[in-house]
């Protein structure tokens, strides 16, 4: 099938899945040729896309035309010329792939969706969610799987805490775990070594920045820094936590629904919503809502080559 849709949160699998697609299908020395990726900042995007999927490939191998879902589906906004879409793709040749892909599904309720999932194999990437202890559990043991790795029950336990649902950060410990252990079984003392557990870290870092206690905040993203966390990577993580208690908090105070606040602030279980108000049962909507303003603020400062993320987190914690 020459076209294909991969969709998904789970941005290191679906990435994966990509490399593995184009190594499969594209010469290696002619792949400068024939793996075209392009990018947001064309224009024209659709008609640069069918020019190059109608082009024969160079060489030896196939041809993979790749572009992003948002750009190239929303460049197609005009319904009427759907039966030039339909047969556009109908004519694709068998040795050129179109590759679309995007973090989210796209919206098969429009007509230019329903014409492309016609003609596409589509594959979704879901990321687990990070309240899915068993799913969770299944990752890591995918993972210990692929690596030759044996786990005992509490080293197990360890690294479903330490890991998390990172499945890029899974497939690169478990890699250095299996260099290290070479089919030994590895104790729960050297794991610790190993693999750092940087969730306990950012779950006392919030803790400390809803109950003001600065200094521990600061010990804990001195902690995160010296572990090679990226600053960003730490405001982005405590934007979505700031983000979801926020709604879970203005949501409860409101007397949503647990349904509604779960819909609302993307959970896909709503029996977490238990936990999420304990947390932040003595925390004011006004110190989440200016925490979440801060934090974005310190996002745009970075990216901007300004780095307050210690200034910022002790102004979050005099809130």
């Amino acid at each position: 099938m020459p076209v294909y849709l991969y969709y998904g949160e789970d941005t290191y699998s679906l990435n994966q899945k990509i490399n593995h697609l184009v190594n499969q299908n594209v010469h290696t020395e002619w792949k400068a040729f024939n793996y075209i990726k392009l990018s947001a900042n064309e224009k024209n995007i659709a008609a640069k896309v069918f020019t190059e999927v109608m082009t024969l490939p160079f060489g030896e191998g196939n041809k993979i035309v790749h572009t992003e879902s948002d750009h190239f589906i929303g460049s197609l906004s005009n319904e009427d010329n759907n039966q030039e879409l339909d047969n556009q793709l109908s004519r694709i040749p068998a040795s050129n792939i179109l590759l679309i892909t995007s973090n989210k599904k796209p919206d098969s309720r429009r007509t230019v969706v329903k014409t492309i999932l016609k003609y596409a194999q589509q594959e979704e990437f879901t990321l687990v969610p990070c309240w899915d202890k068993k799913g969770i559990v299944n990752l890591i043991g995918k993972y210990a799987g692929i690596h030759q790795v044996k786990l005992t029950p509490d080293v197990a336990d360890y690294l479903v805490e330490a890991i998390g649902n990172n499945t890029a950060r899974a497939d690169s410990e478990f890699a250095k775990l299996a260099v290290y252990a070479s089919e030994k079984i590895i104790s729960l003392e050297e794991i610790k070594q190993l693999v750092s557990n940087h969730n306990t870290d950012y779950q006392k870092l919030t803790v400390a920045m809803l109950r003001n206690h600065s200094n521990l905040a600061i010990a804990q993203v001195d902690k995160l820094l010296d572990s090679n966390e990226h600053p960003l990577k730490i405001v982005a993580t405590l934007t979505s936590i700031f983000r979801t208690w926020l709604i879970t908090k203005a949501g409860a105070e409101a007397k949503s629904s647990d349904m509604k606040i779960a819909e609302i602030a993307e959970l896909k279980n709503p029996k977490r919503l238990y936990y999420l108000k304990d947390e932040i049962k003595f925390v004011g909507v006004q110190k989440l809502k200016n925490s979440l303003t801060i934090l974005l603020q310190l996002e745009t400062e970075l990216k901007s080559g300004t780095n307050n993320l210690i200034s910022r987190i002790i102004e979050i914690c005099t809130i």
